[in-house]
């Protein structure tokens, strides 16, 4: 790894602010005069809009320096670093290859998502013999997953990122980073060169990351209020559940949300197992349409509190990114957990109740 990665940095620095023209041969197995958008996506002009004939298109122009740039339409696309040069893109694989930055970057973006669908096989796996071991063992080796795969990404963004604060490959490396670890984004966007830092994407990480310190573990809850929010219509506030006495459980969703969808039966779980007296569960649906949050609550079995019409007002308050986004409050309504997954949460409200 050390080898193609030391490769990868070098041809990436050597031609990091080339100018001249670009030119893109695609495949795209659409219709014929089907559209397909080159937008920079760092100041989100549309640099040109071309049409597929014969399932083949292309784009020609000219780059002072390297962007970051859509190519598609709508989710069938591919996010690249373009730059003067050839670049063959098969829009039905989502793949590309060509310049030295773009086949530096579509190199680093599959180690290091591959790293994320390991973590998934081990934690299917670990799940899997979770009846056999001590509840403490299970979410130790849980922990002890996210920290092994934390690691090995961490490692493999840091080695690109050091060969690269000037230019854009650097840039997206450490995007990539930005969810995974903050402590150690924090630390490669100061070795960032200022143009860099001022990338749009990378910048809205940094100022995310920073405001992500009100909600961690230990902080009080941020309350709000959501006009219409209760099923009938009235008014309904997060502190009408959070520092009641009770653990709360609160989970972001949407309808349109499949990874959403996913953890209802590990909620439902956890709620049938410890509702009462000293937990709860309440789901609030974000960034959704009031009647279609309605139309998946009669077909989902969510038989806990409900909130619905909330929009951006939660995920602004907490600086959610993405959904599901699950979080664990303490009775005094102060974060214990944020960010909750699959059999973590049930695992994880059993040891602090202590059943």
């Amino acid at each position: 790894m050390r080898k193609s990665l030391l490769a990868l940095c070098i041809a990436a620095a050597s031609v990091s602010f080339a100018q001249g023209t670009y030119h893109i041969n695609g495949k795209y197995t659409v219709p014929d005069g089907k559209e397909v958008f080159l937008i920079n996506l760092l100041n989100k002009d549309t640099l040109a809009v071309t049409t597929v004939g014969n399932n083949q298109f292309s784009f020609t122009g000219e780059l002072p320096e390297p962007i970051y740039a859509y190519m598609g339409n709508d989710r069938e696309r591919v996010h690249l670093i373009l730059e003067p040069g050839t670049v063959v893109v098969d829009l039905d694989e989502r793949v590309l290859h060509g310049t030295p930055l773009a086949d530096s970057y579509t190199d680093f973006h599959r180690r290091f998502y591959r790293f994320d669908a390991l973590r998934k096989d081990e934690r299917k796996a670990l799940t899997d013999i979770k009846e056999s071991i001590p509840l403490n063992e299970f979410n130790e080796q849980w922990q002890q997953l996210d920290d092994k795969y934390r690691l090995l990404q961490g490692q493999l963004t840091d080695s690109v990122v050091s060969a690269n604060t000037g230019n854009l490959l650097g840039a997206m490396a450490l995007d990539d980073l930005a969810l995974r670890d903050t402590t150690l984004f924090m630390r490669l966007y100061a070795a960032m060169s200022p143009k860099m830092q001022a990338v749009p994407f990378l910048f809205k990480d940094f100022d995310n990351i920073r405001l992500m310190s009100r909600t961690a573990p230990g902080k009080m809850f941020i309350d709000y209020k959501i006009k219409g929010g209760n099923l009938d219509g009235s008014d309904v506030s997060l502190s009408d559940y959070v520092g009641k006495g009770k653990y709360i459980l609160l989970d972001h969703w949407a309808s349109w949300c499949g990874p959403c969808k996913a953890e209802m039966p590990y909620i439902k779980k956890t709620w049938e197992a410890f509702a009462g007296d000293k937990f709860d569960v309440v789901s609030i649906a974000v960034n959704d349409k009031r009647e279609k949050s309605l139309q998946s609550l009669s077909q989902l079995d969510m038989p806990w509190h409900q909130i619905i019409d909330a929009q951006d007002i939660p995920t602004k308050a907490y600086n959610i990114l993405a959904i599901p986004r699950i979080i664990l409050f303490a009775p005094d309504g102060t974060i214990l957990k944020n960010g909750l997954r699959g059999e973590q949460i049930f695992t994880t409200v059993s040891e602090i109740l202590g059943q």
